[in-house]
């Protein structure tokens, strides 16, 4: 089976409703898919790092529960985990305070070697930290050289938005390496100051051939290739949390690209068919996991979809 490598931090979520802690459970946002890719079936790795700490525990355990690989997780001794506190609104929409991991010594990342077809999922802030970026960004070509699949979620967050003129070449450099990018109307409005999708495409196309998919919660997603531009509406639901919804938005990309065995030699040979099960599958994984407080698909959800 083709393998899925998903790079990122891990953290511990914390969830607040009206002032008081709902729930708590391992996070981060390439945890989360890794966690919705390894109860539907595919072969996941997550590429990353912990802190020797309970919390690291709770996490590492609770990853090879759920069926991810975890040999490329790099622990560090005597360190502190980091903690996403994430309040919900009205409209349970979530706002974050962030705390970074407490440690003694330099990032570390043991990246594995990819091969033609796999998949590699990446983003957020961890994709554009300078302890571990050299790392990263060889990983990254080298993957491309080896013929996978490489996917980027920006995931930037307002409480980001004073680091943009320092981190913009980053984020430029990722899309440039990526094959599709994957971001919300949030990210792109704090990126690009652009509030629609062909405004963000236009950019976009103007640093990478890449394919991107918007997202914008309520009002659905838009897909822009090169050969094909498509709106596709949101699921009718009230929603308990949107914590989750766009990292197993990311799960639903993997999943189909192995599900339907489509290979990116040439992305734009991939059908409207094929693209429209992509989108669709996203859809439907991210809207059922706004209808709980945990941020990955539920196992019985995932029995119907297991490969």
């Amino acid at each position: 089976m083709r393998k899925i490598y998903c790079v990122g931090e891990t953290v511990y979520d914390i969830i607040f409703k009206n002032g008081k802690i709902v729930d708590g459970k391992p996070g981060g946002a390439l945890l989360n898919t890794s966690v919705s890719l390894g109860r539907l079936g595919t072969s996941v790795y997550l590429v990353g790092d912990l802190a020797d700490d309970k919390i690291g525990d709770i996490t590492l355990d609770f990853l090879n529960e759920n069926n991810v690989n975890t040999e490329y997780i790099f622990r560090y001794n005597d360190a502190k985990s980091r903690l996403a506190l994430a309040f919900l609104n009205d409209e349970n929409t979530p706002s974050y305070s962030f705390y970074k991991i407490r440690k003694t010594g330099e990032a570390q990342l043991i990246f594995p070697e990819p091969n033609e077809n796999d998949i590699v999922l990446f983003g957020s802030f961890y994709g554009m930290k300078t302890e571990i970026r050299q790392g990263l960004v060889e990983f990254l070509i080298e993957a491309r050289k080896k013929g996978a699949i490489i996917v980027y979620d920006p995931n930037f967050r307002t409480a980001h938005k004073s680091m943009l003129t320092e981190v913009m070449p980053m984020i430029e450099e990722n899309m440039r390496l990526s094959h599709i990018i994957k971001g919300s109307d949030e990210d792109f409005l704090n990126i690009f100051g652009k509030d629609n999708a062909p405004g963000t495409y236009k950019i976009v196309k103007e640093l990478t051939d890449a394919s991107l998919i918007y997202t914008a919660n309520r009002h659905g997603v838009w897909l822009s290739t090169k050969n094909y531009h498509n709106h596709f509406d949101a699921l009718p639901i009230e929603p308990v949390s949107t914590v989750g919804a766009g990292d197993t938005f990311m799960a639903g990309v993997a999943y189909s690209i192995v599900k339907h065995k489509l290979i990116f030699d040439n992305p734009d040979k991939i059908s409207r068919e094929y693209w429209d099960k992509i989108i669709t599958t996203s859809i439907e994984f991210s809207g059922h996991v706004c209808m709980e407080y945990d941020n990955y698909v539920m196992p019985d959800f995932a029995l119907k979809y297991i490969l």
